[in-house]
């Protein structure tokens, strides 16, 4: 069974479903809240054979309340002593009134009801549970404000009991789309989804609430790429198809030069991983240009050292735009900015480099560090128009150049990258966990390679240089972006299989990066995707 790439927004599955079940019949929509009702007491059913004790579903009153209804149907027939609780409706005072807001939850609920299934209406919920395994089917996907009220209340206590909690589409509190928690969420051991991931339980920090997930196959279509944005989640089988071909008959000047200018006192080992390793993704020849006192610093390398005109502060000054106007000549790819510094002159050689130089020559590159923060403070400098440009901030990087907090930034990721990616026409790379990368057509893919031992100093770096040296190779921004941090962050998790996470350098991620491709070109998926096969064959 294969796992779907994409990953709509809740108004386009809903769309879908509902196009989906006019073409279908009018009692479609029911046939689809069985299936996926039944698969999900499936996988309910296998956590409580591991376990002692009741069941308990807690339902909303909409459609996710029906999917818990017909999952304590399944429940109670295959012998699982099974309770259900439902939220009151909060304008009718009638505790007996168990009527749900669908013609298909309430339907459920009949069946329910006629199977003598305890069910009871929660004016009070309980402060504690008896249960082994408490079922969320409270609100699902679509909250767009903060929880209150008896919902609250509800999740507020589920997230006190002991008993092991099973989401049932989408953890009850999460933005569908964001991730965000809308005042409070349930926090679920793992959670079963139909047809599609949602891009809620892949960004921060909805991922972190959903547990294992699931997905469960309901019988829809494929979805069609019209309607923006389109959305992606990172897998193996696409990021092989995208790997430069290595021609037998080739040599160094086949996979292009990447140079990189950057660097400044007390800053040199940035540069290097970043050259590093543009070598090391396949690029078959590396210029480093930094300021001239300092190339004494740099040790042997396969690197070619190009020396700068410097400030007396040892970062690169405005004389040295000569010099790479016509350095920039014998380049495939550019890469602008690691341990380039925020001085006054060096900021201002950034922006006249990106206007007068990389514009014009409209060589691919990548905007990284304080090329970044030197652009924000004049953003008119950034027309990413005709040109093949990736920006890779990280979220402080990224409020500068938006102006927007960073804490609101982070709300939205997928939104905020998108923005960035509209406004400056380029492609960028929102990193952090669950990296963002977006263009402004409103093609989005969510990474989801890599692990926490990668939040170390250079870290970013080498990542600057492996989309460096793919755009060398001849990829396209979004290709070498999307394939950059897919590549980046398998050498990282190989590299914390090897040596644990915990105590991974920047260095050991560039190293890692040959057997990333090796494991990549073999057709391994990522840690992420082995496990949503593993367990969506499971179920199948």
């Amino acid at each position: 069974m294969r796992i779907p790439s994409r990953v709509p927004t809740t108004k386009q599955i809903r769309a879908h479903e509902a196009s989906y079940i006019k073409r279908s019949g009018i009692n479609w929509g029911q046939v689809l809240m069985e299936i996926a009702g039944r698969d999900a007491a499936q996988i309910v059913f296998d956590f409580w054979s591991r376990s002692t004790g009741e069941v308990t579903v807690f339902c909303g009153r909409g459609n996710n309340g029906g999917d818990g209804m017909v999952v304590a149907r399944y429940l109670h027939l295959w012998g699982v002593p099974v309770s259900v609780i439902v939220i009151p409706p909060k304008t009718e005072s009638n505790e007996s009134d168990f009527a749900m807001s669908t013609s298909e939850a309430n339907a459920n609920r009949a069946l329910v009801e006629s199977l003598e299934i305890p069910i009871s209406m929660a004016n009070k919920i309980p402060a504690y549970s008896t249960a082994s395994i408490v079922v969320d089917a409270l609100l699902g996907t679509g909250i767009d404000r903060a929880v209150s009220g008896d919902y609250k209340s509800a999740i507020d206590s589920i997230n006190t009991f002991s008993a092991r909690v099973i989401a049932i589409d989408l953890p009850s509190g999460l933005n569908s789309d964001s991730g965000e928690i809308m005042g409070t969420a349930v926090r679920a051991d793992a959670t079963v989804t139909f047809g599609y991931l949602k891009s809620g339980l892949l960004c921060e920090p909805g991922a972190d609430q959903a547990g294992d997930i699931t997905i469960v196959d309901i019988g829809l279509p494929d979805m069609d790429d019209e309607e923006s944005p389109v959305i992606q989640l990172s897998m193996a089988a696409y990021i092989q198809t995208k790997l430069p071909v290595r021609p037998v008959n080739s040599h160094k000047g086949t996979f292009g030069t990447v140079l990189t200018v950057a660097g400044s006192l007390g800053m040199m080992g940035s540069t290097l991983l970043a050259s590093e390793s543009s070598l090391r993704v396949g690029a078959g020849l590396a210029l480093l240009a930094v300021p001239k006192s300092l190339i004494a610093q740099l040790p042997p390398k396969e690197v070619i050292y190009k020396p700068l005109a410097e400030t007396k502060d040892q970062s690169i000054s405005m004389e040295a735009l000569k010099f790479l106007e016509e350095e920039i000549d014998k380049a495939s790819s550019v890469i602008l900015g690691p341990g380039i510094s925020t001085q006054e002159e060096t900021v201002e050689f950034v922006q006249t480099f990106l206007k007068d130089v990389l514009l014009t020559s409209k060589k691919p590159c990548i905007i990284d560090a304080d090329a970044l923060n030197a652009i924000s403070k004049k953003p008119e400098v950034l027309n990413g128009k005709g040109c093949e440009i990736v920006l890779t901030p990280h979220p402080k990087e990224l409020s500068r150049l938006l102006g927007v907090d960073t804490k609101e930034l982070q709300k939205n990721r997928i939104k905020s990258a998108l923005d960035a990616a509209q406004k400056f026409n380029c492609v960028v790379v929102l990193k952090g966990s669950r990296t963002i990368i977006a263009d402004p057509e409103g093609n989005i893919f969510i990474n989801p390679t890599g692990n926490s031992g990668m939040a170390t100093a250079g870290a970013g770096d080498v990542l600057s240089g492996v989309i460096g040296g793919l755009l060398a190779q001849g990829l396209s921004a979004m290709d070498a972006a999307v394939v950059g941090v897919y590549v980046h962050g398998t050498a990282g998790d190989l590299a914390a299989e090897d040596i644990g996470a915990t105590g991974i350098i920047a260095g050991d991620i560039s190293h890692a990066i040959p057997f990333a491709l090796t494991h990549i070109q073999e057709g391994d998926c990522s840690n992420f995707e082995e496990q949503l096969l593993h367990k969506h064959n499971d179920n199948s």
